[in-house]
């Protein structure tokens, strides 16, 4: 067994672990009678989960030759773009808001906790404790994701170093 490809899938499954928890727990403090989770919020969650399940086929690969090579390059490719994705989803929609101003976050999708329209006000369900912990919380998982997509092609390029010239390469 390979050491470096261990710790590289450790390091993997605890940063998908992360961005699910993470995006779970933005996902509860939603409050769903006033407006349903953003489909970021969820895709970020869907994310998580598949990371974790390639991490787990991952490290199963170490111990099972038939999954290396290209099973496990899909994977973390794939697991590779949707962090991306999610991450740079995250990005575009946290760009304006600053945790420490309220009122950069009251309505942002993902930090209010649900918006609804009352005749010709605006009402969301989080107040300025508990957006700025919502805040925190999207960064850091918008970071996480970003750090997952970089953890899953340092995988799939140490599978390239690895294998040399002659065939797949196994990890």
């Amino acid at each position: 067994m390979q050491l470096i490809p261990l710790i590289l899938r450790a390091f993997q499954a605890i940063f998908a672990i992360i961005v699910l928890g993470l995006s779970i727990d933005l996902a509860r403090g939603q409050e769903t009678r006033i407006e349903s989770v953003p489909a970021a919020t969820g895709y970020a969650a869907f994310c998580g989960g598949f990371g974790v399940l390639v991490a787990l086929i991952g490290i199963t690969s170490l111990f099972v030759s038939s999954l290396e090579g290209i099973i496990t390059w899909a994977l973390d490719g794939l697991s590779a773009l949707t962090m991306l994705a999610a991450g740079i989803a995250y990005a575009v929609i946290l760009r304006n808001a600053s945790c420490n101003d309220y009122w950069t976050t009251w309505d942002n999708p993902i930090l209010s906790g649900g918006c609804a329209d009352f005749g010709e006000g605006r009402v969301c369900n989080s107040d300025e404790g508990e957006s700025k912990s919502r805040c925190t919380s999207a960064k850091a998982d918008s970071a996480f994701m970003f750090i997952s997509c970089v953890t899953c092609l340092g995988i799939v390029g140490w599978s390239f170093v690895k294998g040399g010239r002659g065939g797949w390469p196994k990890m």
